[in-house]
Order: C-alpha cells, then sequence, then structure tokens
C-alpha cells in the first residue's frame, strides 16, 4: 500500500505545474470579489478622467477649390488640356504647402490670431487632405475652443488664397493656378476625447489588470491557497478544518468544547482514516506537519478527546522533544515521562498519566541532548509495542520535519501517518520536500488533513479554531 501512495504521489507531482480549466475557473470564483473592485476601481478611474480631467477639443474645416483658368499663357496647350486636369497636378503639391512656414507663420502672426495660438502649435493642430481625384482640399484646425478652432481654419484658407494671387515672393514659384475658399467653416464639430472609447477601454483594462493580479496571486504564490491545491501532492483529503479568526474568545485553549457539533469534524477524521485500511486498523497514529502554526497539536489533542468520547482507550505520547506542548495542553505534569522511562528512571506506571478528559498522556519529561538516540532506541519500540495492547489507540505528537528529522524517525514506529498542511502557511516546496523526507523512511502517509481553511473551502463538517498568539495551539 505505501508502494502504491509513493507512486500516485509521483503523478500527481509531475501533473501539479499543468494549470487546468477547472485551476482557472476555481481561481476566478475565489477571486471574483477583488476582480470586481479592481474593474470598478480602473473604471472609476476612466469615467473621471474622461469627464473631470481631459479637457474636449473641436474641429473647423475650410475647404479650397484649385482651378486653372483655361486661358492661361503660362500653361502650354499640351500640359494643361483642361482646367480641371491641370488643377489636379497642383493639389497635392498646394496639400503640403498649407503647413509651411510660409502659411503658418504669416496666420499665426497676425494680430487677431497672436492671443490664440503660436506658430508651432497652430501647425501641429493642422491636419490637410485632398482626394486625387478631386481639385478640393480641406484644411482641419483642432483647438479646446470652437470659436478658435473656426477663426484658424477659415484664416489658413484665407491665407492660402491670398498668396496665391498676391505673392511676390521670388524663392517660391507662383502656383499656376487659382486658389479660391470654398467652405468659410462657419461650423465646428466635437472632436475628442471619444467618451465611449475611453469608457470601453477603461472597463476592458480594468478587466485585463483584475486578471494579471489574480493569476499572478494565485499561480505565482508559494504557498497552498485552497484544498484544490493542496490535493496535488496526490495524497487523500482526510479532513478540513476552517479557522474562524472573527471569534474572540476569552483564552487560548487548543481544546475544543466538549460539544456534539464540535465532534463532528473529529468524528470524520476518525472516520476518513478507518476507511482508509478496513481490514488492518491503524492503531498507532502520528501526527506531524511541515513548519510551526499547522494546528498540529490542536488536531492531535482534539482527535485524541473524540476517540475517548467515542469510548475508546486512548493515550498521547508526545515525541516532540524540541517543543513539546501536550503536557500544557492537558494540564500535566512535564516530569516523568519518555525521557526518564527510557532512562530506567521511572515505571511504565508512573509514567502514564491519566487526565479528567478519558485521554491518558505519557509527556517527553525532562530536556534530552540527544533526541535521536532516544527515538531509535529498542526500548522505544518495546514501550509503543506494550502501549499497543493496552489501547486502542496511541497517537503520537511529533515535531514539524523542517524543524528536525525526528518525525522521519518517528514515522517508522507508526502503523499510519496524518501530515497536517495549512492554507497558506508553509511553502509548497518545504512540504514537497518533507513529504519526499517521509518517503524515504517509508512512512505510511495516510492522508492530508488541512487546517486553517477559508469558510468556504470547508466542505461538510467544521471546526472553527481560535486563532491567539499562545504558541501551545498554533504548533
Amino acid at each position: 500500500m505505501i508502494e502504491s501512495s509513493t507512486n500516485q504521489n509521483t503523478l500527481h507531482n509531475q501533473d501539479s505545474n499543468a494549470i487546468t480549466i477547472s485551476d482557472i475557473l476555481r481561481v476566478l470564483r475565489k477571486n471574483w470579489l477583488l476582480m470586481l473592485i479592481i474593474v470598478a476601481f480602473i473604471f472609476t478611474a476612466g469615467v473621471i478622467y474622461t469627464y473631470g480631467i481631459v479637457k474636449p477639443t473641436y474641429k473647423a474645416t475650410s475647404t479650397v477649390s484649385v482651378e486653372v483658368p483655361p486661358s492661361s499663357e503660362k500653361v502650354s496647350v499640351s500640359e494643361a488640356g483642361n482646367s480641371v486636369t491641370a488643377s489636379l497636378r497642383y493639389v497635392q503639391s498646394i496639400a503640403e504647402f498649407v503647413k509651411s512656414e510660409t502659411i503658418m507663420k504669416a496666420v499665426s502672426e497676425k494680430p487677431e490670431y497672436k492671443e490664440i495660438t503660436t506658430y508651432s502649435k497652430l501647425r501641429s493642430s493642422t491636419s490637410v487632405s485632398y482626394e486625387t481625384t478631386s481639385i478640393i482640399i480641406s484644411i482641419t484646425v483642432t483647438d479646446e475652443s470652437r470659436d478658435n478652432a473656426k477663426k484658424l481654419a477659415l484664416g489658413i484658407a484665407e491665407e492660402l488664397e491670398r498668396y496665391s494671387t498676391t505673392s511676390t515672393d521670388t524663392d517660391i514659384k507662383p502656383f499656376l493656378c487659382t486658389i479660391v475658399v470654398r467652405d468659410r467653416a462657419l461650423y465646428s464639430a466635437y472632436a475628442a476625447p471619444n467618451k465611449q472609447l475611453y469608457l470601453i477601454v477603461s472597463a476592458l483594462g480594468g478587466l485585463v489588470l483584475a486578471l494579471v493580479v489574480v493569476f499572478i496571486k494565485e499561480f505565482a504564490s508559494s504557498k497552498f491557497q485552497t484544498p484544490e491545491e493542496i490535493r496535488t501532492l496526490g495524497y487523500p483529503i482526510l479532513n478540513t478544518l476552517v479557522n474562524d479568526k472573527s471569534k474572540d474568545k476569552q483564552d487560548a485553549k487548543s481544546l475544543m468544547d466538549p460539544t456534539i457539533k464540535n465532534f463532528e469534524p473529529y468524528n470524520r477524521l476518525i472516520s476518513n482514516i478507518k476507511f482508509a485500511n478496513v481490514d488492518n486498523p491503524y492503531k498507532v497514529l502520528m501526527f506531524t506537519s511541515t513548519v510551526m502554526d499547522e494546528l498540529k497539536t490542536t488536531v492531535c489533542s482534539n482527535f485524541s478527546l473524540t476517540l475517548a468520547h467515542n469510548e475508546k482507550k486512548v493515550v498521547i505520547l508526545d515525541l516532540d522533544t524540541r517543543k513539546p506542548r501536550i503536557h500544557k495542553t492537558f494540564n500535566v505534569a512535564k516530569e516523568n515521562g519518555v525521557v526518564e522511562y527510557l532512562a530506567g528512571s521511572i515505571t511504565k506506571a508512573e509514567l502514564i498519566k491519566s487526565t479528567e478528559y478519558g485521554v491518558d498522556i505519557i509527556t517527553v519529561g525532562k530536556d534530552v541532548a540527544n533526541p535521536v538516540t532516544l527515538l531509535e532506541s529498542k526500548k522505544l519500540l518495546d514501550l509503543i509495542n506494550e502501549l499497543k495492547n493496552d489501547y486502542d489507540y496511541v497517537v503520537i505528537d511529533t515535531p514539524p520535519l523542517t524543524a528536525c528529522n525526528d518525525a522521519a524517525i518517528i514515522s517508522k514506529l507508526a502503523d499510519g501517518v496524518v501530515y497536517n498542511v495549512a492554507i497558506n502557511q508553509g511553502k509548497k516546496k518545504e512540504i514537497k520536500t518533507a513529504i519526499s523526507q517521509l518517503g524515504e523512511a517509508n512512512a505510511n502517509i495516510i492522508g492530508i488533513n488541512i487546517t486553517k481553511a477559508n469558510v468556504r473551502d470547508r466542505g461538510g463538517y467544521y471546526y472553527y479554531y481560535q486563532d491567539k498568539d499562545d504558541s501551545t495551539n498554533n504548533k
């Protein structure tokens, strides 16, 4: 069964980096409120910019026509043909000449235009268009003022008309045609901004930004944020326990209140452990985790309390020699524990401590310099075998795997391992490394118990944890 579980984990790990459609849908469901806030913020900013910051501009257009008199002596018969054909030859050069320094400066320096424009501003705000099949040139000026746009468009057209007939500039070859103002820019139209386009871009930009933020947040995260992500580790999810940070409790005991409601999630955990191996039930169960604050000791204690409530004879063996907490949880003395027993200082009868909860406790005892020697002793294995005969369940609490290698050593003494993974706590890489550590020790990982889950991820019965600073509870 261990080999099968290991193979399953290998297959799952190979696909753990692949993003599926279900992953995308899960991310969208989970972060819909964040996305809505981002889209609303960007769209609101777009509305403010469109209607409150950017200044509207208006455009006015004057048109001129290019005409060559049929009797013009400056054009030979072979060149002119007819007046329309001759005029078309000049349309392009005249259109280019409109934005020349000659015309632009002449207009911008006139007294009536000096206060409303400059040469550079007029040149940048003027556009000229024409068609090769037409003798009409359109001169369009854009300005923040409707009236100024009309004045400038007409001023350019009139200056071009005047120049074509009166210029004596010898550096520029006089036009062999007549330029006549046709449309005198009597009207101006709204030019920019395109409010509808701005609002559409704001909405789409907000959506794109929301998607980028959400997917970076989810898929670039170094921690597991949902039970679905934890499933990629390849082990069954035995239970999901919810952490309710909103409840303001008077104390921070890790033992739950003895009510039916609080027992239900642990009954589910007990059942799932039983179903994992119906023919050969687990009697020695080890609880461990990757890092501190994954509620390992809390779950271990309440699991044992629930077993006792179900009239099972249970003993907790605290083998967390680094930072033991079971004695604080059940309010018993730390002394006269497993260290003293293995040293031959106390008897088995003195080792086991009874509690008011119906759960027997074996504490760590005094501090030990070399825990590995203690954990690998044959006398400890003999003790556990004796406890298996005396109790229905032997529950072992161990230190986190990133703290030391003790849990991997202890796993060889247990029938099965329950692995605690808290949402948004340990790093994915650390958790995978720790599980590989157990695999190398041939540990039988029954499944994963999820803690500190969001309420919406609970799936069935759940238990509300208190989230206080007391390290007794958060280990």
